[in-house]
């Protein structure tokens, strides 16, 4: 074995940072071309999955939750049409994604001290990135996409393996999420010495976007802070040796679609504008005065963060049971 076959034997890891990539693949092709730049202006091109490396070293002063979005679970039995059920048999569903979503944030929450997460980086971030002018820019990170738990590298990062163990039990039932495919951390203050106590611990600089009563945790990340996996890198090298044409490989495109939590709440929204229009004997409420209503309902639910961005956006959610009165005027012509 030559010298060179043993040094790339120790440059050949499980992930690398993006500089430790450019050293296995300029000592693997004798070359020194190439460069972390270049490289993420690759992966960014076909769409090649990066990862970070989230620990955070002891527990901030305020809870830390990952709020998270998914689109399938076991929650929903397949032998039910959910879009038959009323509105009190949709609400123990609510009760229970609401529970199993809680956690699976704790479970995340708690393994996040240990250091054990890889989060997938959104393609948007990379993107920004690769058009920054200095490698040392911080730049914002658009959410993360999912992750795997060390060292179970060759999961998919909308399926890793733990959602299988993340289970609720809920009168004799077992539940679990199926994919999860964007996580947000947010802390309970908007307090500025709490959120600044928080960003002392952070292992990324970050800014807060505060709401009411708890802050989303905006970070921001560098070029050195990218993490590719050995099995990625590999993917890369052959297309690029190959030629093979840059293009979109639709592989997460096609993984999204309408959460159960959305469907649930324009179910919810439909019943609630059905139910109030069956009473309203005067034919009083307009449909802007019940998305008002039904906005509030939402709420009451638990299910804020599946609400449109404004009230009004709630018409096309109950425009199918709306009364033909409703679309009318306020005040009939005199």
């Amino acid at each position: 074995m030559s010298d060179n076959d043993i040094a790339l034997s120790f440059d050949t890891l499980e992930y690398y940072s993006l500089q430790e990539a450019c050293d296995y693949l300029n000592r693997k092709h004798k070359t020194n071309n190439i460069t972390p730049k270049k490289l993420l202006k690759k992966i960014s091109s076909r769409d090649i999955n990066t990862f970070i490396h989230f620990r955070m070293d002891s527990s901030p002063n305020k809870p830390l939750h990952a709020k998270i979005e998914f689109y399938n679970s076991n929650v929903f039995s397949t032998d039910i049409n959910i879009y038959d059920l009323s509105e009190k048999e949709l609400k123990p569903i609510v009760d229970t994604l609401q529970k199993l979503e809680t956690f699976v944030s704790n479970r995340i929450i708690d393994d996040l001290y240990m250091g054990s997460f890889l989060f997938r980086v959104s393609k948007e971030t990379v993107s920004n990135m690769t058009l920054s002018k200095n490698p040392d820019d911080k730049i914002f990170l658009f959410g993360l996409e999912g992750f795997i738990q060390r060292p179970n590298y060759n999961d998919d990062p909308y399926k890793p393996s733990q959602l299988a163990e993340w289970q609720i039990t809920v009168e004799d039932k077992s539940y679990q999420l199926t994919d999860i495919s964007y996580i947000n951390f947010t802390i309970d203050s908007v307090n500025d010495e709490d959120l600044a106590k928080f960003a002392e611990k952070a292992p990324f600089s970050c800014s807060f976007n505060k709401r009411a009563d708890f802050s989303f945790v905006e970070f921001n990340i560098k070029l050195s802070d990218i993490i590719i996996l050995h099995n990625d890198l590999l993917s890369l090298e052959e297309e690029s040796l190959n030629n093979k044409p840059i293009e979109s490989k639709g592989k997460f495109v096609s993984r999204k679609g309408v959460s159960h939590k959305k469907i649930l709440a324009k179910e919810i929204a439909k019943h609630v504008a059905e139910e109030q229009w069956l009473q309203d004997t005067e034919n009083k409420i307009k449909i802007g005065e019940m998305c008002n209503i039904v906005w509030a309902k939402l709420i009451e639910y638990n299910l804020s963060e599946e609400l449109p961005n404004h009230i009004d956006n709630l018409r096309p959610w109950i425009k199918e049971v709306s009364p033909s009165y409703a679309s009318e005027a306020g005040r009939p012509k005199s």
